[in-house]
């Protein structure tokens, strides 16, 4: 009897100190799994979002370097899942181009030359789409003067030398000047632009023409990226009394001269038969000038004679005011005619 009880007492007092010893395994566990989890929350959220088990690492004040392996993938609803973002980056959208429409027709104004037979349409001209974007990088305007040395009735205190009336090789004085200032407001609008200085027309007035296409086509063979070609001039025409015609419109409160567009056309010989594209981008630019300044452009004409236009379907003369107009008034229609070509810088009725 004394031996079973002592034997019972033993077995009491191990199965007292197994408890003992179980509990302080037991805590000391659940301390060390409480204190992982503190650490994972101090340094980073992870939180499962994708079905194979990846994860989502937020930025915490220290980013983990090593992350928790998940031996099975943890299950989430599809309907729950947050989206995936975007990998592949977004491609800017092309800026539209300007657009165009029968009410513009309001501002169409157009004179068929006497030596010309063809007739168009000119809403349809005028809708026609342009597709093209002036601001690449590449010069896409060239500028040049047919008849460079024309020049204006001088004011007090401009004194050059004449080689005709109304003409000078003083580049201050004439179609150059006027070229210089359209250049100068492009490039300041992010158009490259390429102003060829050159008097095609002096010594020889009549090889004008032959001149600057020889120009023309070097440009254009050396530079591919030119979309517009502009010719200017100034026109010349006499009052009854035989005193020189000056052109009127107003500038930002001033008196400024009017621009007229001359597109040409194969009626009488050569080869253009794509002349209604250069019609369409005269008739833009009347729209687009007369918008900004009502009364700033005169008809644009319609002529018989090609005038070099069939090197480019962006390529027109444009006659800035006439002789009886000053220099002055002939470079305050300069920033409008900058800006109708600006307008254009991506093309017109191209969506």
């Amino acid at each position: 009897m004394i031996d079973t009880e002592k034997r019972s007492a033993r077995y009491g007092a191990a199965i007292l100190i197994f408890a003992v010893l179980l509990r302080l395994v037991v805590g000391f566990t659940t301390a060390r799994v409480e204190a992982a989890a503190s650490e994972t929350v101090q340094q980073g959220s992870f939180l499962p979002h994708r079905p194979n088990g990846g994860l989502s690492v937020s930025t915490g004040p220290t980013q983990m370097t090593t992350l928790p392996v998940w031996t099975t993938a943890p299950t989430v609803p599809p309907t729950t899942m947050p989206t995936v973002p975007e990998t592949q980056p977004m491609v800017p959208q092309k800026p539209p181009g300007f657009s165009f429409t029968v009410a513009d027709m309001g501002n169409v104004k157009l004179q068929y030359g006497t030596d010309c037979g063809y007739r168009a349409d000119l809403q349809t001209v005028l809708l026609d789409h342009i597709d093209w974007q002036l601001n690449s990088g590449e010069p896409t305007v060239l500028i040049l003067h047919s008849h460079a040395t024309e020049s204006y009735t001088r004011q007090p205190g401009e004194a050059y030398l004449e080689t005709d009336a109304y003409r000078t090789t003083d580049t201050a004085y004439n179609m150059v000047a006027v070229g210089d200032i359209l250049a100068a407001q492009l490039e300041a609008m992010g158009i490259v632009v390429i102003h060829d200085r050159e008097n095609h027309d002096y010594p020889s007035y009549s090889a004008a023409y032959g001149n600057s296409r020889k120009s023309v086509e070097a440009y254009l063979q050396q530079y591919p990226s030119i979309q517009v070609v502009l010719d200017l001039h100034r026109d010349a025409a006499l009052n009854a009394d035989g005193s020189q015609y000056a052109t009127a419109a107003t500038v930002g409160g001033q008196r400024s001269a009017q621009i007229m567009l001359v597109v040409g056309t194969d009626w009488l010989g050569g080869n253009h038969p794509n002349w209604q594209e250069n019609l369409s981008l005269a008739l833009k630019l009347q729209v687009l000038l007369e918008q900004e300044n009502p009364g700033i452009t005169r008809r644009t004409v319609l002529r018989g004679s090609i005038f070099n236009q069939n090197l480019s379907a962006g390529m027109l003369i444009g006659e800035v005011g006439t002789a009886g107009n000053t220099m002055a008034e002939a470079l305050r229609a300069i920033s409008p005619l900058a800006k109708a070509i600006a307008a254009l810088t991506y093309g017109a009725n191209t969506l």
